[in-house]
């Protein structure tokens, strides 16, 4: 059984490859964009866009501005859809189609029991993605202009569940991802035709991905990840080349040797659902001490050496943001001042003038 101190060992090492030790400066890699984050990742969980656009400007040294990740969707050099298992993701056009490909037959017989008891129609399915097809040849349209347009197509509208199946069918077979914002609303845009992928060379890739973001981390991760089974992780992480170590008795895989771990006392303020957090925590070494409110879990945990040390909240006024953060231990000076450090990089990708005080966490500003 791992001791806490391998535990802090191994998630001093994931806060790296997961891009939350030392930060990525300009010039560094690959990795000094927002899509250079999102590619080192694989996919960024985004169902919440506030949070999610700080979970991937945060891993920058100096961080990106909520507008830089919206621009980098607006530019399409990120998209925004469902895929893995499946909720909203950031991913760069290069993984898509990999990721999609190994992860969708799963979701589609995950989806098919709902899809029978409302009353789902394969048999129109085509003909319906070709008309949400021409209607975004012109440019983004929201999903309500999508319904005029199937409406206009098919002389009666379709109500929001089955619209909304639509446009996650087009999603799975690469027609639609994301487009820009329009105000608060999203868009979505016509993808261009896609590179085959064969499911194995596609789960491969997804495990590399995952790996190489994650690591050190086990297939069971994997498999949670991607919504794969067990037996298609095993398989997928055994032939993508990565390197098996064994640490404090985990089967754990990495891309090559462990990562440097992060600097001792690296905290974080992280976003809703961070990738830091996204495994299966299943037979995974408790990374809290004595549990914690799972009020946290939907605003946002504090990490402290890669273990959960609290929940933090925002709320966004005028010109400043207050942040609160609920500690499960008295802070010292020096985890003090990495928070405030935190706090400070939280305002300048708001733009607005933190303040940084102890609480309980309630109700914040999250999506």
């Amino acid at each position: 059984m791992p001791t806490t101190s391998d535990v802090v060992a191994i998630q001093r090492a994931r806060l790296t490859s997961v891009g939350l030790g030392t930060l990525r400066a300009p010039g560094d890699d690959d990795g000094d964009t927002v899509a250079g984050v999102v590619a080192r990742l694989g996919a960024v969980q985004s169902q919440e866009l506030h949070s999610s656009a700080w979970g991937v400007a945060q891993r920058l040294a100096t961080p990106a501005t909520l507008e830089q990740v919206q621009g980098a969707l607006a530019d399409g050099s990120i998209l925004r859809t469902h895929v893995l298992r499946p909720t909203w993701h950031y991913v760069v056009p290069d993984d898509l189609a990999p990721l999609m490909t190994a992860t969708a037959p799963r979701v589609r017989k995950a989806m098919a029991s709902t899809e029978r008891s409302y009353g789902f129609d394969h048999s129109v399915l085509a003909r319906r993605q070709g008309v949400v097809a021409d209607a975004l040849a012109d440019g983004p349209l929201t999903r309500k202009e999508i319904g005029v347009a199937i409406a206009e197509a098919e002389g009666a509208p379709l109500d929001a569940w089955h619209l909304g199946q639509l446009m996650m069918h087009a999603e799975l077979d690469l027609i639609v991802a994301s487009g820009p914002m329009r105000g608060k609303q999203a868009t979505y845009r016509l993808l261009p035709e896609q590179k085959a992928w064969d499911e194995d060379t596609a789960r491969v890739h997804l495990a590399r991905a995952y790996v190489r973001g994650h690591g050190p981390c086990r297939a069971e991760d994997v498999a949670w990840w991607g919504t794969l089974t067990k037996t298609a992780a095993r398989a997928a992480v055994a032939d993508a080349g990565l390197t098996r170590h064994e640490v404090a008795g985990l089967d754990l895989w990495a891309d090559g040797d462990l990562p440097e771990p992060a600097p001792a006392g690296t905290a974080r303020l992280l976003s809703v659902y961070d990738e830091f957090f996204c495994h299966d925590f299943k037979s995974w070494p408790s990374l809290t001490r004595d549990g914690m409110p799972s009020r946290w879990l939907y605003t946002g945990l504090v990490a402290v050496d890669g273990l959960i040390a609290g929940g933090w909240s925002r709320v966004l006024k005028a010109q400043t943001v207050e942040i609160t953060v609920e500690l499960t231990d008295e802070p010292t000076a020096a985890v003090w001042a990495a928070l405030e450090a935190e706090a400070a990089r939280y305002g300048a990708f708001c733009g607005l003038e933190p303040t940084l005080m102890r609480g309980a966490v309630g109700k914040g500003t999250i999506g």
